[in-house]
């Protein structure tokens, strides 16, 4: 590959837009010794960005540089910053394919580069995947992830359809007024799955999620309830009718709602979470609490829903929708926060029998990695992370 051809793909990486082949390319060039120099840019740019000013000191920079790039660096130095650790794919290259890469801020002592050895094999534990299971009007269930493509059942005057891409639609198969039935999709952990529904919306669910609609929008509005973590991009009617989330909790009570004529925006209303998060990539829509008035949001806006409404500005809207893409994307996250992730797509429980660690990450991973080489990135940031059947413990 020639230096101008890497350069774009790196690019390419900085702005999330590489595919999968893309991607398995440019990490291909880690161990060519002509490209050395073009990686040794790319990252001392990438530091130097706004958005990596906490690398602002030029020793600790020199020094990660050091630690970051162990197949293509001339010499080996012992020296970690004590306030920062920096992964990216060259130091997994050959146990961590498809790392882009991970900051961890450690405020404690500064310790010496951890010596590798080698682990006993712990159980490999996949990654999530299309996994739903569909419950009809009827009280039919369907799994879909076994179920074979073409039509699935008949619901009043609709047909429901798994499509070529493993896609659920819901096509008209008649004429006249319209029955309306009740259809649920729920994504058990380790599971995700896309809906188109009868008006055209496209949902997108994550692990751990459900979302409950009529089988065809009549009256004044079209209403559907959501649990979990649910991406829609709703159609525009011309009749104006408006779309309506209702945001349930695991139980069945409603802690809010979102009203929209038509728009791309992010639901993430799991329990476990410490709030409701609404974020708008496109057009408009309005967000209240259960009982209270409606908030309006724009565009790159998020209300986080708890004791009241707040208004908020992600830094980056890109890891408010990468789990729909099939990326990780941490930003200063807590280990807790990273974790319940990692518990929802590979169907796990995490303990920290001595305490929670105060580390932080930043970084993005593709989410098709395993289990073991999620927790890699942890071992490589000096926080043990062991697995016994389906449960991690987490120590410090």
């Amino acid at each position: 590959m020639t230096q101008e051809a890497l350069k774009q793909l790196l690019q390419k990486y900085l702005e999330h837009k590489l595919s999968a082949t893309e991607f398995e390319r440019m990490w291909g060039t880690l161990s060519d010794p002509a490209l050395k120099d073009t990686w040794l840019e790319f990252i001392r740019d990438t530091w130097d960005s706004p958005a990596h000013r906490h690398l602002a000191n030029e020793t600790a920079r020199r020094a990660g540089l050091q630690n970051v790039l162990p197949q293509i660096r001339e010499q080996r130095r012992p020296f970690v910053p004590a306030n920062i650790r920096w992964l990216t794919a060259a130091c997994l290259a050959g146990l961590l394919a498809g790392a882009y890469f991970l900051v961890r801020n450690n405020n404690g002592p500064e310790q010496a580069p951890p010596v590798m050895a080698a682990a006993p094999a712990a159980p490999v534990i996949l990654p999530g995947g299309n996994k739903a299971v569909l419950t009809l009007g009827d009280g039919t269930v369907i799994e879909l992830d076994s179920a074979a493509n073409g039509t699935l059942g008949q619901q009043g005057n609709a047909r429901v359809v798994k499509l070529a891409n493993g896609n659920i639609a819901y096509e008209a198969a008649g004429q006249g007024i319209a029955e309306v039935m009740y259809n649920t999709m729920r994504t058990p952990r380790g599971g995700q799955y896309r809906i188109t529904l009868p008006d055209g919306t496209s949902a997108w669910l994550n692990a751990a999620s459900s979302i409950t609609y009529p089988t065809a929008f009549t009256g004044k509005e079209r209403a559907v309830k959501v649990t979990g973590e649910v991406y829609f991009e709703v159609a525009k009617q011309t009749d104006g009718m408006p779309f309506r989330v209702e945001i349930m909790t695991g139980t069945g009570e409603m802690k809010g709602e979102v009203a929209v004529l038509g728009t791309h925006f992010n639901i993430n209303a799991y329990d476990n979470e410490s709030a409701v998060k609404a974020t708008l990539l496109e057009g408009a829509v309005k967000v209240r609490k259960t009982g209270e008035a409606f908030v309006s949001l724009h565009p790159g806006q998020q209300a986080n829903i708890a004791g009241t409404v707040e208004v908020v500005r992600p830094e980056n809207l890109h890891e408010v929708t990468a789990w729909k893409d099939g990326y990780f994307v941490f930003n200063q996250t807590d280990i807790q926060a990273m974790m319940r992730q990692a518990e929802r797509w590979y169907n796990i429980t995490v303990s920290y029998p001595r305490g929670v660690p105060a580390d932080r990450f930043s970084g993005t991973l593709p989410r098709s990695v395993n289990l073991q080489q999620f927790l890699d990135i942890l071992e490589y940031s000096d926080v043990d992370a062991s697995i016994n059947e389906r449960t991690v413990t987490i120590t410090p």
